[in-house]
């Protein structure tokens, strides 16, 4: 007589990760160009100079860690294949944004030359991080993101 187990089966942690992986496949692509970004050494932006304006890089940082967070709270809530976070709310993109831009100005100020860490860039970082998600809880855009 064979035992079997009642109930659901049990996922494999083999699985898990591939599936992450497919499901969160845009904020994946997003984060890889953010790091490849904050981790160019310094000499790499003294040649880029799109506009004429002062405070150019904290306009990027704003929009990188905006759109970051967008991906993620749109990936959250899709309920793709077997991985929904739909009850995330807003504090795992918010994290992972709060973690993402101190590891990433960290990096820069101890191990990448010509760069340095700046408390600037991670304020920049959060606020645009906290804009998506104020405009994420918007009613029309909730709506469509469930």
């Amino acid at each position: 007589m064979t035992n079997k187990a009642s109930g659901p089966p049990q996922k494999s942690r083999a699985k898990f990760i591939p599936g992450i992986a497919v499901s969160f496949w845009k904020t994946i692509l997003w984060t890889l160009a953010i790091l490849v970004l904050s981790f160019l050494p310094g000499r790499a932006f003294e040649k880029v100079n799109l506009l004429d304006i002062s405070f150019q890089d904290l306009i990027v940082h704003f929009i990188m860690y905006a759109v970051f967070t967008f991906l993620l709270m749109k990936e959250l809530s899709s309920g793709e294949g077997n991985y929904s976070f739909k009850k995330a709310g807003w504090i795992i993109p918010l994290l992972a944004s709060a973690i993402l831009g101190l590891v990433t100005e960290m990096v820069q100020h101890f191990w990448i030359a010509g760069r340095f860490g700046s408390l600037a860039d991670f304020i920049m970082n959060m606020s645009g991080s906290a804009a998506a998600i104020l405009f994420c809880r918007l009613p029309r855009v909730r709506n469509r993101l469930n």
